[in-house]
């Protein structure tokens, strides 16, 4: 490696692998399904509520792996889930090509793409840079799930191969590039920088190792004295606080938006007249504008109090479900972009950095994952609600209005919400049920 590369917080360039993964992973997957979706109740004459259920059942089975993925990446580093995660869904996108009935569907979208993306990119991708870094944490989430955003960009390509080679084709294209691109990327994951006797933020280590710690602070396996001071809960000692289950109740309103607009604004926006192509870029753009939200909203939470920052973002979101049920001409589906997306990336950057900076990082991915699982309620009801609403009206407007409220409340909620008193500071006492 050239010198002034590795000069380099490796932090950084696991923030940039993170970046990359999920912008393939987010593409092909959370964005990119939105393209497959009439083609497949096409080929399987079947409802959009049915279809939903698909989405559904994927995120109900990510709340229940969430845990699961977490503790996996806390025990066994982010390098060796990311491997696993990146084959699992190139597989699964593989054999989606080939399923000839909605079971078969169902089964690999929920047991194979599902679990490899859920379990293998998304949580690795996110606790990683969450680990890396303390007092520069919002950026570099932010960065990190700019990735998600960037992924809007395969969302034309992938409404155009539809067009023109077929759902069939396009999704082992898709496996193939998620092959090609995450598997070298997870060998740039790491686990704590404590690992390798190294700080967050690339601060210089104390001379002095940290308790319990063997031989020079300096070398791989050892432990170094944080230089900031940062909460320490264990699993159990988060359950045990208010702010977490009040923290899951605002995320998991917030998660009913945004799963049901991921998944159902292509379909929406067919429906009132526009061309399948132009409605997979205008999914595309929203992503990519999302990247202004991800990386804005994670400087000001560098900044800001970190509460408002999140709840603003929520309120964006609350506005832009408000704006779309009404879109007609060009200019009002310009300014849902703006402000659904902004709103969008900003809440997906600050969810993970505000569980962070409450809880810190001792247990992060586990966690994390847990207040997955309590909050999975709005991916998974979001999409099969709407879906089950327009089979039942003809219209996403009474969804989306509703959404609107839930958002609102969950802005109220996050302004109110202040973090957890601090009782495990990495230089003081930890409880011994820790």
């Amino acid at each position: 490696m050239p010198r002034a590369m590795s000069r380099v917080f490796h932090g950084w360039w696991i923030v940039l692998a993170s970046m990359l993964a999920l912008s393939v992973g987010g593409g092909v997957y959370w964005q990119g399904f939105g393209v497959f979706f009439l083609p497949l109740a096409r080929e399987f004459s079947t409802t959009r509520a049915a279809l939903s259920g698909a989405v559904s059942i994927s995120q109900l089975e990510g709340g229940l792996l969430g845990p699961i993925g977490g503790y996996l990446t806390d025990r066994y580093g982010p390098r060796s889930m990311m491997l696993a995660g990146a084959a699992i869904m190139g597989l699964g996108f593989l054999a989606m090509s080939q399923v000839r009935s909605l079971a078969a569907f169902y089964a690999v979208f929920v047991l194979v793409i599902s679990v490899g993306m859920s379990v293998g990119i998304r949580v690795p991708a996110l606790v990683a840079p969450s680990n890396w870094f303390v007092r520069r944490r919002g950026i570099a989430v932010g960065l990190a799930t700019s990735g998600a955003g960037l992924g809007g960009v395969f969302v034309p390509a992938l409404g155009w191969l539809i067009a023109n080679v077929g759902w069939r084709r396009t999704s082992a294209l898709a496996g193939g590039l998620v092959w090609l691109v995450c598997l070298p990327l997870a060998m740039v994951m790491r686990r704590p920088p404590e690992h390798y006797g190294l700080l967050p933020d690339g601060d210089s280590p104390s001379a002095r190792p940290a308790a319990g710690a063997q031989g020079d602070a300096s070398q791989p396996g050892t432990q170094a004295v944080a230089a900031v001071s940062e909460a320490q809960y264990s699993l159990m000692d988060a359950l045990r606080t208010p702010v977490f289950w009040l923290l899951s109740l605002a995320f998991g309103l917030r998660q009913l938006v945004v799963g049901a607009i991921g998944l159902h604004l292509v379909p929406y926006l067919e429906d009132t007249g526009i061309r399948p192509e132009l409605a997979a870029t205008v999914l595309g753009v929203t992503a990519v504008t999302s990247v202004v939200g991800r990386s804005g909203f994670g400087w000001l939470a560098d900044r800001l109090e970190k509460r408002f920052v999140m709840g603003s973002s929520m309120a964006l979101v609350a506005l832009g479900a408000f704006i779309l049920p009404s879109v007609t001409e060009w200019w009002h589906l310009a300014a849902f972009v703006l402000i659904y997306a902004v709103g969008w990336g900003g809440g997906a950057t600050l969810m993970f950095a505000v569980r962070a900076d409450y809880f810190g990082r001792r247990a992060f991915g586990t966690i994390s994952g847990m207040m997955d699982f309590v909050q999975m309620f709005g991916l998974v009801l979001g999409p099969l609600v709407a879906g089950l609403v327009f089979d039942m009206v003809g219209s996403y407007r009474p969804a989306f209005l509703t959404f609107a409220v839930s958002a609102t409340l969950a802005a109220s909620i996050m302004v109110f919400l202040r973090p957890p008193r601090r009782e495990f500071d990495i230089d003081g006492p930890e409880r011994s049920n820790g």
